[in-house]
């Protein structure tokens, strides 16, 4: 089984596209629920939290964000 440190390094190697999403930050649980939603409307896809669109790893700043996700995809989706 590929080591999830690789997996998520070839993910971001494949680029911001339909089915994968970059986000540095997480400001407001609306847009993120808004990608979310259209990921479930779709074909699925993955949405990366502390990444910049450039494919840099910056990592989450806090734990608030990791709830803020988690709160927009019980509330909104």
């Amino acid at each position: 089984m590929k080591q999830m440190g690789s997996y998520i390094k070839d993910l971001i190697a494949e680029g911001e596209h339909q089915r994968l999403d970059f986000k540095f930050e997480i400001s407001d649980s609306k847009k993120i629920a808004r990608t979310l939603a259209a990921f479930a409307n779709t074909d699925g896809g993955r949405l990366l939290v502390g990444v910049k669109d450039n494919g840099v790893i910056a990592g989450v700043r806090s734990e608030e964000e990791y709830y803020m996700v988690e709160a927009a995809a019980s509330m909104y989706c």
